[in-house]
């Protein structure tokens, strides 16, 4: 918000600075369309109501770590998303850039579905992920070493045997002598 002020300082200061009418006309215009696009920046998006079980096709716009993203549905409302059945490592937890680096590679800027399948503390969707060719992002990032089963709110089988088998394996983050889990990281 600050530099749209200074932008709108610095116009008006040209404005006001003009001696010539015509140059005045012209950056009244640009000033007024300039002041109308911080308008429509700032006007507050009614959050989606999304209910356990809905589906939306959508397309990931940002990636925020292993674990989370945001993406805008078809009618461009914004909705963010925590993937079911994972917990990645947080920010400068080891690991944690190269987790976030997969999930780029496996979603960023492309159309994935989604199932919703609870609302967490921070309003975010819980969220399965699927591909276009169906692939479960749960699944590819276990696979991956890049997070783990996050057993205290997932139960899946599919999901404790691919975080075994990454272990086992020495894959991503388990290639780490002592990973700590994210929870813990947290609660540290």
């Amino acid at each position: 918000m600050h530099r749209y002020l200074s932008i709108f300082l610095i116009l008006l200061l040209l404005l006001v600075s003009c001696e010539d009418e015509a140059q005045r006309r012209k950056f009244s215009k640009s000033l007024l369309k300039i002041i109308e696009q911080l308008a429509r920046n700032n006007q507050k998006k009614e959050p989606l109501q999304f209910k356990k079980g809905e589906e939306y096709l959508i397309k990931v716009v940002r990636i925020a770590d292993g674990d989370s993203f945001t993406g805008l549905t078809e009618d461009k409302m914004e909705i963010s998303c925590r993937i079911y059945g994972i917990d990645a490592p947080e920010n400068q937890q080891p690991f944690s850039n190269r987790s976030k680096q997969t999930l780029i590679g496996l979603i960023s800027n492309k159309q994935v579905r989604i199932k919703i399948r609870d609302i967490d503390q921070y309003r975010r969707a819980v969220v399965q992920v699927y591909t276009e060719d169906e692939k479960d992002i749960s699944a590819e990032m276990l696979r991956a070493g890049m997070a783990w089963h996050y057993k205290q709110y997932s139960k899946e089988k599919e999901y404790a045997e691919l975080e075994k088998e990454a272990r086992q394996q020495k894959i991503g983050l388990w290639a780490d002598k002592n990973p700590i889990e994210p929870w813990e990281w947290r609660r540290r």
